[in-house]
């Protein structure tokens, strides 16, 4: 797995705060916000199992967390399928993030904090609870590989909470 840094994505709490200035726009967000929310655009867009070729896998595969994609692909379908209502999630050209895609970034770093009280109650208010107790494991599984590579979605010890909920 290769670590951001080496790619030369910059981490910086300066880099965190770039971005258009417009309310609710997808570039202001923190370089792993900005993956998470690509790849639920493009698994959206997909709709199936992602292969080899498809640009979900090549995604992955070019962030080096090819072994992060089966836990997001089950979390997704999962969570899109076992919804209590369709979600609103965006075209992956759009800059503007739902209320829906920023419920799902919020879920992954409560589920990277290792915050499972308040991502299991999440979960069961969004979903049927079959699919909210496979979609919280698989949430996590993803949000620590994340994690692993440097990819940090929950916000540190001192923030006072997430940058979009």
């Amino acid at each position: 797995m290769r670590i951001l840094s080496e790619q030369g994505l910059r981490l910086n709490q300066a880099a965190r705060r770039e971005g258009c200035g417009r309310l609710g726009c997808a570039c202001s967000l923190p370089i792993a916000e900005r993956f998470v929310l690509w790849a639920v655009r493009q698994w959206q867009c997909d709709r199936a199992v992602p292969t080899e070729g498809s640009a979900l896998h090549g995604g992955f595969k070019v962030a080096g967390l090819i072994e992060a994609l089966p836990d997001f692909a089950i979390a997704m379908d999962a969570l899109f399928f076992g919804a209590r209502r369709v979600l609103d999630v965006h075209l992956p050209t759009c800059s503007q993030v739902s209320r829906d895609e920023a419920t799902i970034l919020a879920l992954c770093g409560l589920a990277q904090g290792d915050h499972l009280g308040p991502l299991g109650a999440s979960l069961d208010v969004l979903m049927m609870p079959t699919a909210a107790r496979i979609a919280m494991e698989r949430l996590k599984s993803f949000a620590v590989t994340l994690q692993q590579a440097g990819l940090h979605l929950a916000p540190s010890a001192g923030e006072a909470g997430a940058l979009i909920n």
